[in-house]
């Protein structure tokens, strides 16, 4: 009933099949020798991550001025042993760039804040700074404080701020190469004089990296009133 094999019969593939898979090898193939192109070609034009910047600028909304200011100020600190043993008064000090309509101001913002409690003390709250006094390259850069009203130069909104709450803000505008040289030799120590008395503030945390980003971002000058320069030494 049923047809006999003959034993030295093979089974055969269906004609057509053999060209069927090898041409779907094949193109298995292509797929992924194009995609380790493609990855590699990808590999070899992506740009290596870039640093974050250390300096923050925005559109004041309250000026409509431009404003840049370094991110990580120096801090210096000044003990007050008449009012607190394990707590000192504070000025974080940043450099800031105002931008009116392409006309730019440099300054350098002395935030003023404490850790000490006054009002437990019975101790009135300091008295913001009028000169600010640094020493560079053996002689002394006096510069007047400009305002204490940042927001009478353009900067509505505050900067620099610190980890408690502020008791105010000392502006001190500088030209560009003042700043340069702040960033090439930033001081350890920085007095400024209040009600004409000098108070001493030592480096308690470094600024340098964005002092040096905001040195090098700007332009051959920008003029300003010019700090008073006293020789110290021989």
């Amino acid at each position: 009933m049923f047809p006999k094999h003959k034993a030295h019969d093979k089974l055969k593939a269906p004609r057509g099949l053999p060209g069927v898979f090898g041409n779907a090898m094949k193109d298995v193939r292509r797929g992924a020798i194009f995609a380790l192109l493609l990855l590699s070609s990808g590999c070899a034009h992506t740009s290596p991550p870039t640093e974050k910047s250390r300096i923050t600028e925005y559109l004041d909304p309250q000026t409509a001025m431009t404003v840049r200011v370094v991110s990580e100020p120096f801090v210096y600190g000044r003990d007050a042993p008449e009012l607190a043993v394990n707590a000192r008064d504070y000025l974080s000090v940043g450099a800031v760039e105002l931008d009116n309509m392409g006309k730019h101001r440099i300054f350098l913002a002395l935030v003023s804040w404490s850790t000490i409690d006054r009002a437990r003390v019975g101790a009135a709250s300091p008295t913001l700074p009028e000169r600010l006094e640094v020493q560079t390259a053996g002689s002394t850069r006096e510069w007047a404080v400009t305002s204490h009203h940042p927001r009478e130069l353009g900067a509505g909104v505050a900067v620099l701020e610190p980890p408690v709450e502020r008791f105010g803000e000392s502006w001190v505008e500088l030209r560009a190469s003042d700043i340069r040289a702040l960033a090439a030799a930033p001081p350890d120590a920085i007095d400024v004089v209040v009600e004409g008395v000098r108070q001493h503030f030592t480096l308690w945390r470094r600024g340098d990296a964005a002092l040096s980003e905001f040195a090098a971002s700007l332009p051959a000058d920008i003029p300003a009133a010019r700090g008073r320069r006293r020789h110290v030494g021989p």
